[in-house]
Protein backbone atom coordinates (compact mmCIF):
# COMPACT_ATOMS: atom_id res chain seq x y z
CA UNK A 1 0.00 0.00 0.00
CA UNK A 2 1.29 3.50 -0.87
CA UNK A 3 1.40 6.25 1.70
CA UNK A 4 0.62 9.84 0.75
CA UNK A 5 3.25 12.42 1.55
CA UNK A 6 6.23 10.07 1.31
CA UNK A 7 8.94 10.81 -1.26
CA UNK A 8 8.76 8.89 -4.55
CA UNK A 9 10.87 5.82 -5.16
CA UNK A 10 13.28 6.60 -8.01
CA UNK A 11 14.89 3.83 -10.05
CA UNK A 12 17.34 4.01 -12.95
CA UNK A 13 17.88 1.26 -15.47
CA UNK A 14 20.35 1.27 -18.37
CA UNK A 15 18.81 0.51 -21.74
CA UNK A 16 22.07 -0.21 -23.54
CA UNK A 17 25.18 0.15 -21.40
CA UNK A 18 27.40 1.39 -24.22
CA UNK A 19 25.47 4.54 -25.20
CA UNK A 20 24.45 6.16 -21.90
CA UNK A 21 20.73 5.68 -22.46
CA UNK A 22 18.50 4.84 -19.53
CA UNK A 23 15.00 4.74 -18.12
CA UNK A 24 14.38 6.75 -14.96
CA UNK A 25 11.18 5.87 -13.13
CA UNK A 26 9.67 7.76 -10.23
CA UNK A 27 6.95 5.81 -8.43
CA UNK A 28 4.77 8.19 -6.47
CA UNK A 29 3.74 7.42 -2.92
CA UNK A 30 0.31 8.89 -3.69
CA UNK A 31 -0.60 6.40 -6.42
CA UNK A 32 -0.01 5.61 -10.10
CA UNK A 33 -1.36 8.95 -11.35
CA UNK A 34 1.71 10.60 -9.80
CA UNK A 35 4.20 8.26 -11.45
CA UNK A 36 6.71 9.69 -13.92
CA UNK A 37 8.93 7.87 -16.38
CA UNK A 38 11.71 9.37 -18.49
CA UNK A 39 13.74 7.92 -21.32
CA UNK A 40 17.12 9.64 -21.17
CA UNK A 41 19.35 9.99 -24.25
CA UNK A 42 17.61 7.59 -26.60
CA UNK A 43 19.17 7.56 -30.05
CA UNK A 44 17.58 7.19 -33.46
CA UNK A 45 17.85 3.39 -33.51
CA UNK A 46 14.52 1.70 -34.27
CA UNK A 47 14.65 -0.08 -30.90
CA UNK A 48 14.23 3.28 -29.15
CA UNK A 49 11.57 4.52 -31.55
CA UNK A 50 9.47 1.42 -30.90
CA UNK A 51 10.19 1.47 -27.14
CA UNK A 52 9.00 5.08 -26.96
CA UNK A 53 5.65 4.14 -28.47
CA UNK A 54 5.26 1.13 -26.16
CA UNK A 55 6.20 3.09 -23.02
CA UNK A 56 3.97 6.02 -23.92
CA UNK A 57 1.02 3.69 -24.42
CA UNK A 58 1.75 1.95 -21.10
CA UNK A 59 1.88 5.27 -19.21
CA UNK A 60 -1.43 6.41 -20.75
CA UNK A 61 -2.91 9.89 -20.55
CA UNK A 62 -2.88 10.16 -16.75
CA UNK A 63 0.87 9.70 -16.15
CA UNK A 64 3.83 11.73 -17.36
CA UNK A 65 6.33 10.23 -19.81
CA UNK A 66 9.35 12.36 -20.76
CA UNK A 67 11.88 12.07 -23.56
CA UNK A 68 15.14 13.71 -22.62
CA UNK A 69 17.60 14.18 -25.46
CA UNK A 70 19.07 17.61 -26.23
CA UNK A 71 20.22 16.39 -29.65
CA UNK A 72 16.72 15.72 -31.00
CA UNK A 73 15.48 18.97 -32.42
CA UNK A 74 13.06 17.71 -35.07
CA UNK A 75 12.57 14.92 -37.59
CA UNK A 76 15.75 15.95 -39.41
CA UNK A 77 17.68 14.43 -36.48
CA UNK A 78 17.01 11.03 -38.02
CA UNK A 79 18.87 11.51 -41.29
CA UNK A 80 18.91 8.40 -43.50
CA UNK A 81 19.62 4.88 -42.24
CA UNK A 82 20.30 2.12 -44.77
CA UNK A 83 19.28 -0.51 -42.21
CA UNK A 84 15.97 1.25 -41.46
CA UNK A 85 14.89 3.16 -44.59
CA UNK A 86 11.48 4.04 -43.08
CA UNK A 87 12.92 5.29 -39.78
CA UNK A 88 11.82 8.90 -40.34
CA UNK A 89 8.23 7.88 -41.11
CA UNK A 90 8.07 5.61 -38.07
CA UNK A 91 9.66 8.30 -35.86
CA UNK A 92 7.09 10.80 -37.15
CA UNK A 93 4.26 8.44 -36.20
CA UNK A 94 5.66 7.08 -32.90
CA UNK A 95 7.24 10.26 -31.56
CA UNK A 96 6.32 13.56 -33.19
CA UNK A 97 2.67 12.81 -33.98
CA UNK A 98 2.28 11.79 -30.32
CA UNK A 99 3.32 15.27 -29.15
CA UNK A 100 6.94 14.60 -28.23
CA UNK A 101 8.25 17.29 -30.57
CA UNK A 102 7.23 20.07 -28.17
CA UNK A 103 10.16 21.45 -26.25
CA UNK A 104 9.53 21.77 -22.56
CA UNK A 105 12.93 23.16 -21.57
CA UNK A 106 15.77 24.44 -23.70
CA UNK A 107 18.63 26.87 -23.16
CA UNK A 108 20.44 28.01 -26.29
CA UNK A 109 23.54 30.18 -26.04
CA UNK A 110 24.75 32.11 -29.04
CA UNK A 111 26.88 35.06 -30.03
CA UNK A 112 25.31 37.97 -31.89
CA UNK A 113 27.40 41.02 -32.83
CA UNK A 114 30.04 39.67 -30.44
CA UNK A 115 27.54 39.78 -27.56
CA UNK A 116 26.74 36.68 -25.53
CA UNK A 117 23.04 35.88 -25.84
CA UNK A 118 20.71 33.22 -24.51
CA UNK A 119 17.29 31.95 -25.50
CA UNK A 120 15.39 30.15 -22.74
CA UNK A 121 12.30 28.00 -23.32
CA UNK A 122 10.44 26.75 -20.25
CA UNK A 123 7.03 25.21 -20.87
CA UNK A 124 4.36 26.61 -21.04
CA UNK A 125 5.94 30.02 -21.67
CA UNK A 126 7.32 31.56 -24.85
CA UNK A 127 11.04 31.73 -25.57
CA UNK A 128 12.72 34.40 -23.41
CA UNK A 129 15.57 36.28 -25.07
CA UNK A 130 18.54 37.64 -23.08
CA UNK A 131 21.75 39.48 -23.85
CA UNK A 132 24.58 39.77 -21.34
CA UNK A 133 26.13 43.13 -20.49
CA UNK A 134 29.44 43.33 -18.66
CA UNK A 135 29.15 44.81 -15.18
CA UNK A 136 30.59 48.30 -14.94
CA UNK A 137 32.18 47.74 -11.54
CA UNK A 138 33.21 44.08 -11.49
CA UNK A 139 35.48 42.50 -14.06
CA UNK A 140 34.43 39.20 -15.62
CA UNK A 141 30.84 39.62 -14.40
CA UNK A 142 28.05 39.88 -16.92
CA UNK A 143 24.43 40.70 -16.15
CA UNK A 144 21.54 39.27 -18.21
CA UNK A 145 19.20 41.79 -19.77
CA UNK A 146 15.79 40.60 -20.96
CA UNK A 147 15.33 41.62 -24.58
CA UNK A 148 11.87 40.18 -25.14
CA UNK A 149 10.10 36.96 -26.01
CA UNK A 150 9.22 34.95 -29.08
CA UNK A 151 6.62 32.26 -29.81
CA UNK A 152 9.11 30.42 -32.04
CA UNK A 153 12.78 29.73 -31.35
CA UNK A 154 14.42 33.14 -31.85
CA UNK A 155 16.87 33.74 -34.65
CA UNK A 156 20.14 35.69 -34.59
CA UNK A 157 18.43 38.37 -36.66
CA UNK A 158 15.74 38.85 -33.98
CA UNK A 159 18.44 39.18 -31.32
CA UNK A 160 20.39 41.67 -33.43
CA UNK A 161 17.34 43.87 -34.02
CA UNK A 162 16.52 44.00 -30.29
CA UNK A 163 20.15 44.58 -29.25
CA UNK A 164 20.47 47.44 -31.74
CA UNK A 165 17.54 49.21 -30.01
CA UNK A 166 19.32 49.38 -26.63
CA UNK A 167 21.53 52.39 -25.89
CA UNK A 168 23.86 50.23 -23.75
CA UNK A 169 24.83 48.35 -26.89
CA UNK A 170 25.38 51.33 -29.18
CA UNK A 171 29.09 50.53 -29.07
CA UNK A 172 30.40 47.04 -29.75
CA UNK A 173 31.65 44.97 -26.82
CA UNK A 174 35.29 45.66 -27.77
CA UNK A 175 34.67 49.40 -27.94
CA UNK A 176 32.92 49.39 -24.54
CA UNK A 177 35.89 47.56 -23.03
CA UNK A 178 38.34 50.06 -24.56
CA UNK A 179 36.21 52.92 -23.25
CA UNK A 180 36.37 51.52 -19.70
CA UNK A 181 40.15 51.08 -19.92
CA UNK A 182 40.54 54.67 -21.11
CA UNK A 183 38.40 55.95 -18.20
CA UNK A 184 40.71 54.27 -15.70
CA UNK A 185 43.77 56.12 -17.02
Amino acid sequence: KRMAGLPPKVQTQDIWEFDGSSIVTSVSSSGPSGDVQAMVLPNTDMKYVNDIKTMDEAMGDKRLFLLINPFWRNLDSWGFNLLAPNAQKIAQKNIFDRGFGNETYALNRLSVRGEICAALKAYPYDWQMFVFLEDEYYTNVEVPILLGSSKEEPTSKQFEELINELPEFKLSKNMRQMQRVMKKK
